[in-house]
This record gives structure tokens, C-alpha cells and sequence, in this order.
């Protein structure tokens, strides 16, 4: 069970509500960060989640699945390029249960101070990632019947995972992690996102609309030309908002006012003073801090300096 302080920050914040102190939404992947607070080169599962309560990060966006013989050949797979891959399959019941069971273990070791979400693939990342952007481009308009059967399969096993988080009592936040664009905007067409993808997400998330469940897309890029299609589906937040992508969080709330959640977006990649004055400005940006979750853009890891990451959360802490 969470921490009431916690939860109470998350559902404000979740509904739009104003309150002294915005959430905190990050994840975390810091070989020298977890040892720090750990004092052991070969941290565990219990020990990585101290830094996440010693930073106070409220909100861990990001489920990290345990590796099995079905993953483990995938990478073959993948160097092959081939349609014939065994992550575009249909989950059976066991491995949706053995899923589920493995979340519901590592949300207990976030517990009390940090609400562990659900991140699951979407329709189009598992095909993205493992033909290459091109390539899946090129593949797509010669195979077409194909790709549909694909993107129903994986539109399924969405449908599936929402499915099962929503019987259960595992919180009110699901993360549907699909790439949508790069710093230059869409990197699929318009025409593309209406027909076969945004039709697929809708259905899919039904059972989680049916429970007010807050359903948020994790793509990179600047989105800003398909999210008002994205709110229409049901889609209640984007994360990240990349400030270096163009995606300006003060302007997205003015425009979507209470109608769509800002997750983080911060980028840790810069000078120490850069980074505290993107840090400051988007926090006086979101007006009574509505709707807001602040956070980095994609995760800390072992590429970002200690001190840099101390200096962005102690920033966090002074200006708000």
C-alpha cells in the first residue's frame, strides 16, 4: 500500500487538482546511483528501489520484464529482419500470468514511497524496433496483408495486458510505450496513425476506460500534431515532453488545459545550469502545478554524472 502523502500527490495530480508539491515521475538505471545508496556493486532488486525513496520519486514509469527463452531469442531473430518474429505472437494465459505476477512482486518493493506503473509495449514498437524504422517502411507497403495480421496480434495482446491490470488492483496509471516521432515531428504519416493505429489503441484500452484508469503514451519526438486525435481515443497523457524536441509544456497546458497529463521531459544530457534553468522554467510554467508530473525525459543512466543527477533533484525540491 502506498504512503498517503504519496498517493494523494499522484491522484491530485492525476486530477488536475492543485497542491504545494508536484509528483515526481523518473526511472531510474545508475550502476554508481544505486550503489551509493546501497553500498554494493551488485545491488538488488530492494536495494535499486532505496534511491528511487531516498530521491522521492513518487511514480516509476517503466516495468522492467524478467528475461525469458521467448526474449532471449529475439535478438536472433531481429538480426534476421524477419515478420516470422516470436514477439509479434499472441500471449498465451501463462505467460500473461507469469507477467502479471512478476508486476505485482516488484510493485510490493516500491511500496510504500513509490508507485511502480505499468509499461507495456504497444502496436507499433515491437515491429519498429526490430525491423529499423526503414526497413519497417519499405516492408510494410510490400506486404501490407501481413503487417495488418501483426498489428492485430499486437493489438491484442494490448487489449490482453489492459485487460488483466484492470481486474486487479494494481494502481490507476498504464504506460503504452509506442515511438511515434523524432525531434523533427511524425515519423509515421497522419493518413497511417488514423487508419491502423489509433482504431487498434482505442479498442484496445477499453477495459481500462471502463475503470478510469489513466492511460498514458510514452513516445519520444514531438507528437504535437496527433495529439488532439490521441485525447479523442482516450488517451489522458504524454510522456516525455521533450523541451528539445519542441514540445513546450507550458503551452500544451494552456491549450489542453484539464484535458491532458504532462509527464517530465527534462533532459539531464546538458551543463549543470542548463539543466537547473529548464528545471526552473517548466515548473513556473505549469500553472498551479495542474495535470504536471516533473521528471527526466527518459530515465537516468550511467551516462549522466552523479552530481548532476543530485543538483536536478535538489533543484526540484527548491523550486517548488
Amino acid at each position: 500500500m502506498l504512503n498517503t502523502d504519496v498517493a494523494e500527490r499522484i491522484n491530485r495530480s492525476l486530477e488536475f487538482q492543485d497542491q504545494e508539491r508536484l509528483a515526481v515521475c523518473d526511472f531510474l538505471d545508475h550502476k554508481k546511483l544505486f550503489y551509493y545508496f546501497s553500498h554494493k556493486k551488485n545491488p538488488d532488486a530492494a536495494d535499486r528501489v532505496k534511491a528511487y525513496h531516498q530521491l522521492g520519486i513518487d511514480i516509476c514509469w517503466r516495468f522492467e520484464r524478467r528475461r525469458t527463452k521467448r526474449v532471449g531469442l529475439l535478438k536472433q531473430l531481429v538480426e534476421k529482419y524477419t515478420l516470422r518474429n516470436q514477439q509479434f505472437d499472441l500471449l498465451t494465459q501463462t505467460e500473461l500470468t507469469r507477467e502479471f505476477d512478476d508486476f505485482a512482486e516488484q510493485q510490493k518493493l516500491f511500496a510504500p514511497y513509490t508507485y511502480l506503473a505499468m509499461s507495456v509495449p504497444g502496436c507499433l514498437n515491437p515491429v519498429h524496433y526490430s525491423l529499423g524504422l526503414e526497413n519497417f517502411r519499405e516492408q510494410m507497403y510490400v506486404d501490407l496483408i501481413e503487417f495488418e495480421r501483426i498489428f492485430d496480434r499486437l493489438s491484442e495482446n494490448l487489449y490482453l495486458r489492459a485487460k488483466r491490470f484492470a481486474a486487479h488492483n494494481f494502481g490507476n496509471i498504464f504506460f503504452i510505450m509506442d515511438t511515434l516521432a523524432n525531434d523533427q515531428g511524425l515519423i509515421f504519416s497522419q493518413q497511417f496513425l488514423k487508419m491502423s493505429y489509433l482504431p487498434r489503441v482505442k479498442k484496445a484500452i477499453v477495459p481500462l476506460k471502463q475503470k478510469n484508469i489513466k492511460v498514458i503514451l510514452h513516445s519520444p519526438g514531438n507528437i504535437s500534431e496527433i495529439i488532439p486525435e490521441l485525447i479523442e481515443i482516450g488517451i489522458n497523457g504524454i510522456h516525455p515532453v521533450e523541451s528539445s524536441s519542441g514540445m513546450d509544456s507550458g503551452m500544451l497546458r494552456k491549450r489542453y488545459a484539464n484535458s491532458l497529463l504532462l509527464l517530465c521531459g527534462i533532459s539531464l544530457a546538458g551543463k549543470k545550469d542548463e539543466i537547473l534553468e529548464c528545471t526552473k522554467r517548466i515548473i513556473h510554467s505549469c500553472t498551479h502545478l495542474r495535470g504536471y508530473f516533473i521528471g527526466s525525459s527518459f530515465g537516468i543512466n550511467n551516462s549522466v554524472e552523479l552530481k548532476d543527477i543530485f543538483s536536478f533533484y535538489t533543484a526540484i525540491k527548491e523550486y517548488l
